[in-house]
């Protein structure tokens, strides 16, 4: 079981270093010539087109579109053809999906540059956490700030992912992301970071998990509960404790008890995709639980019917014994030193 997941890791690193070294190969995607352009400046990569207002930004985009598009194809056995990544405050998510479409892009994504991201971020925990004093606020923004790569990689994730098993579903407010489960969506995402990111949320988990933590849902509730943010965006709205841009992109602040929630929703789903990937002797076993479900398939019956041939239990109960043995043997080995 350790062996597998070691494997998996290797693959997925060794396959991002490979294919970044040639981000700028000669089949990068072409920057068009346009009346209005995204932002002022493009950057084609071999994976899409990252635009920006600045120099330095759009090559942080294209870094983020580089590492997400391959990581994405290791992951889920899926080459998506080249995307578009806009660093900007004021060029939509529909805005990019129309640009995307006319120049035959495969995927889509707008988000915030650094420097709209931590303005946006300082206003909101203004709002939100009077009582905090500058050097707090400081500290926030710098840790933000040093994730901004690590964030957009996330947000490409779901962007890749909608585009391959779902390119005709339009946004739900039933749903946080794509037509899938929750859990499966946000998997998308955080498998998306690096290995860093990755391993900050795997040891939040494994610290709740020797801990017997309530946070961590049991897969008959977490395999179809909602995402968290779904469930406390109205309210936090509400609270004033978010604001949007008008790229759409939303800002929360989430305090106390309401980040645990989401936080470990965010765990749970990277380490109970890692255990599917461990498992099953299948190396897309994702991308084949997707498509099942883009075909309309629930997951339980899909494991009834084809977990046995995946290497999967056929039961959520047979399922569940096998994540508890699974994180125990992880746990473990997380504390062991001599691993």
């Amino acid at each position: 079981m350790r062996n597998g997941y070691a494997f998996f890791r290797g693959v997925v690193i060794a396959g991002l270093a490979a294919a970044i070294s040639s981000a700028f190969a000669a089949d990068a995607a072409t920057c068009p010539d346009v009346a209005e352009p995204p932002a002022a400046v493009c950057l084609p990569t071999a994976h899409g087109l990252a635009y920006a207002d600045t120099q330095d930004d759009a090559r942080l985009a294209a870094t983020a579109l580089d590492a997400a598009a391959v990581q994405f194809g290791q992951i889920f056995g899926r080459r998506l053809p080249p995307g578009l990544l806009v660093l900007s405050a004021t060029f939509s998510g529909d805005d990019a999906h129309r640009f995307a479409r006319t120049h035959g892009l495969g995927f889509a994504q707008s988000w915030l540059s650094p420097a709209d991201k931590r303005a946006q971020f300082e206003t909101v925990m203004r709002r939100a956490m009077p009582e905090a004093d500058a050097a707090q606020i400081e500290r926030t923004l710098s840790q933000i700030g040093a994730q901004h790569v690590d964030m957009l990689r996330h947000e490409l994730g779901h962007a890749q992912y909608h585009a391959a098993f779902w390119p005709e579903a339009s946004p739900s407010a039933d749903a946080y992301g794509t037509p899938a489960p929750d859990w499966l969506d946000e998997a998308s995402a955080v498998l998306m970071e690096d290995s860093a990111g990755r391993a900050a949320r795997e040891r939040r988990f494994f610290e709740a998990w020797r801990q017997s933590s309530p946070a961590i849902r049991p897969l008959a509730e977490f395999l179809t509960m909602a995402h968290p943010v779904t469930v406390q965006q109205r309210a936090l709205m509400q609270a004033q404790g978010g604001a949007q841009t008008a790229s759409g992109v939303q800002v929360m602040t989430m305090r106390g008890a309401d980040a645990g929630p989401v936080s470990m929703f965010y765990s749970q789903s990277l380490l109970f995709a890692e255990f599917l990937i461990d498992t099953s002797p299948e190396r897309y076993i994702l991308s084949t639980i997707s498509a099942a479900a883009a075909g309309g398939v629930d997951f339980t019956d899909w494991l009834a019917t084809r977990g046995a041939q995946h290497g999967l239990p056929t039961d959520i109960g047979a399922l569940q014994t096998a994540w508890e043995t699974w994180c125990e043997a992880r746990s473990t080995a997380a504390t062991d030193p001599a691993e």
